[in-house]
């Protein structure tokens, strides 16, 4: 059984999973389990035995456990978060994000309740983890909306790292669109981060649409509400962009 088509040729093959973390996705399982599991000679990969628990997995690799096959346990989502969904999985009073989604799986980082466009969700906490490791800095775009006709010394401020409360933004980036839209590139994502740097210079945001994570851009035809499966060329710049740091 394939679990995904193959990489084109001259596409950098990225080995992504312990064996050990595979196996204990795929049977609900904990570490220990799995890798006894491993011990015994139960687990194949491409119909050979490995006894490695370290032994690194590929998305094409068949996965055999006592015999049974697999599908890759791990899924990776791209949705168009639309306004009104908080990013958990569960909330007294707003509507999950994860409630559009059919899989159990959790986001990977946040957007505010009115915030729309790009988010990621996954159910490889691991994967998830390292994303948002700090030292990463991913460059996330948004496109952002103002209340007043914007300056353009707001250009090089942006440039220099605005303060706001308690915190000095690293460098971002502000391309003018009109007077009141422009896209701003930002590498942290602290909470109502942008809506804090344009009140600083007296702006109120009222909308905001992430565009890009990272390597990443949103599919243009995703209506607010939908998601897909990130392609495997997707999801291998996403190792890529977690290998290079």
């Amino acid at each position: 059984m394939r679990i995904l088509d193959q990489m084109t040729a001259g596409e950098e093959e990225i080995h992504i999973k312990d064996l050990y973390y595979v196996v204990m996705k795929a049977t609900n399982s904990n570490a220990k389990l799995s890798k006894r599991l491993i011990k015994q000679s139960s687990v194949a990969i491409n119909h050979e035995i490995q006894t490695n628990h370290k032994f690194q997995v590929n998305y094409g690799d068949l996965i055999e456990i006592n015999h049974k096959h697999y599908n890759y346990p791990f899924v990776y989502y791209m949705l168009n978060k639309p306004k009104g969904y908080v990013c958990a999985n569960s909330d007294p009073v707003n509507l999950p994000v994860t409630d559009l989604i059919d899989d159990d799986v959790n986001c990977i980082g946040r957007l505010d309740l009115d915030t729309t466009g790009l988010l990621l969700l996954t159910n490889d906490t691991n994967h998830m983890k390292k994303l948002l490791y700090p030292e990463n800095h991913h460059n996330k775009t948004y496109l952002v909306t103002v209340d007043l006709p914007l300056k353009q010394e707001l250009i090089d401020v942006f440039k220099k790292g605005v303060d706001i409360p308690n915190y000095h933004c690293m460098p971002a980036a502000l391309n003018m669109i009109n007077q009141f839209q422009c896209y701003v590139t930002i590498q942290e994502g602290k909470y109502h981060q942008i809506k804090k740097m344009f009140r600083v210079y007296g702006y109120k945001v009222t909308a905001l649409h992430r565009l890009t994570f990272g390597p990443l851009k949103l599919d243009e035809s995703l209506k607010e509400g939908q998601y897909r499966p990130l392609t495997e060329s997707e999801i291998n710049s996403l190792e890529r962009s977690i290998c290079s740091i």
